[in-house]
């Protein structure tokens, strides 16, 4: 039981001997650079911000040592490393271990609209432990809230270093070199607007394009040439003018194509399903075999439409004439129809089935020349229906 008891003791003992220890000498930290993870440079500076109030709060507390920023690059550069807040674990250990330091910490931001994002990793160098926190904010008490964090981690103290002096914001604005929007517009004198301002109007040649130069950031373009042109959305078929969002980037060009049509093409697109044509010559006893060509779209209530369109082609029973067979599917519809052209005449047909129709139209009026050509059309759409 003594022996035991004497166990005990040394066991308390050593760590309580430990324990004073750790809390007799301070802490030895290697502070690296604040890596800015933004694709631009312009705000490099909050690395250098960063590093510098945090420096001069860590350097208040006596618990915390710093290693020589001079030293530290020295050591640094012998090692052909950079002091960045970007660092794999191996590596800062390393690195620790050269510098001889307990912990080293690693860090990087990104400014995001009107706040920075500070990431911050603290690596006990002897155990290759890490610890990761991040801060946001807008003003100086961003840098002192992430000092008050570390002294926390490392000495297990509460301090705080923020102010009413250390309210105001970090974000400085930076003018940047604009950017270069070329616009491609076939419209004549069309009234071009920037952001909802007017700029100017269209020359309608569509190989010079109108080129300005904006300030980086989100924009808008919109083209007006009266009520007639625009853009078509559907199904319920809205008329628009046309109006698009765009970014520029400092230094950089951007090219836009002007969308805008007159209505009335945008509906003979949208009417026609499917168009196609076809001429046989010298009488060939095949003329024209095709097969079931899909279609589907939107009524104007949104509702699904699918189907598809056979048209086969072949010579008819009397010299010179034309047979024509056809399929049409409609959802789950389907009808026959069977037309014959005779020799010398031009015949147009029709079929109708739901909203769409077919007109055939077949020629046999030419010696040793047949043609015909067939359109697939919506019926619930027709040209002119802006102005209605």
């Amino acid at each position: 039981m003594k022996t035991v008891r004497i166990v005990l003791l040394l066991l308390i003992l050593t760590g309580t001997l430990k324990l004073v220890a750790q809390q007799s000498g301070p802490v030895t930290l290697a502070l690296m650079d604040f890596e800015n993870m933004d694709e631009v440079n312009d705000y490099d500076y909050m690395g250098t911000l960063a590093m510098a109030l945090i420096k001069e709060d860590l350097t208040q507390n006596r618990d915390i040592v710093l290693v020589d920023r001079t030293r530290l690059q020295n050591i640094l550069d012998e090692q052909k490393m950079q002091v960045s807040g970007v660092i794999d674990e191996a590596s800062t250990v390393e690195i620790g271990k050269i510098l001889g330091c307990d912990y080293l910490c690693a860090g990087n931001f990104i400014v995001m609209d009107t706040e920075v994002l500070l990431d911050i990793s603290l690596t006990e160098v002897e155990t290759g432990q890490v610890t990761s926190f991040s801060t946001r904010g807008d003003s100086e008490d961003l840098f002192h809230m992430t000092a008050e964090k570390l002294v926390g981690e490392l000495t297990g103290k509460k301090v705080f270093y923020r102010s009413s002096d250390s309210a105001q914001p970090i974000l400085k604005h930076i003018p940047r070199d604009p950017g270069t929007l070329k616009f491609y517009s076939h419209l004549i004198d069309a009234r071009l607007y920037i952001d909802g301002e007017f700029y100017g109007y269209t020359t309608g040649d569509r190989t010079a394009p109108t080129i300005m130069e904006l300030p980086p950031g989100e924009h808008t373009i919109m083209v007006d040439l009266g009520a007639d042109f625009g853009v078509v959305k559907g199904p319920e078929l809205r008329f628009e003018k046309w109006e698009e969002s765009f970014e520029i980037f400092s230094r950089t060009t951007l090219v836009l194509e002007d969308k805008s049509r007159h209505f009335n093409e945008w509906l003979y697109n949208m009417r026609t399903i499917i168009e196609e044509e076809a001429d046989f010559y010298d009488g060939a006893p095949t003329l024209y075999a095709g097969d079931g060509v899909p279609f589907s779209f939107q009524d104007q209530k949104g509702r699904p439409i699918e189907g598809s369109l056979s048209v086969n082609i072949s010579p008819g029973e009397e010299e010179g004439s034309v047979n024509a067979l056809v399929f049409i599917e409609y959802n789950s519809d389907r009808k026959e129809y069977y037309w014959t052209c005779p020799k010398g005449q031009e015949i147009a047909f029709k079929a109708t089935v739901g909203i769409v129709e077919l007109e055939l139209e077949l020629d046999t009026k030419y010696q040793n020349h047949i043609s015909a050509d067939w359109e697939l059309i919506r019926t619930d759409i027709r040209q002119g229906m802006h102005r209605e």
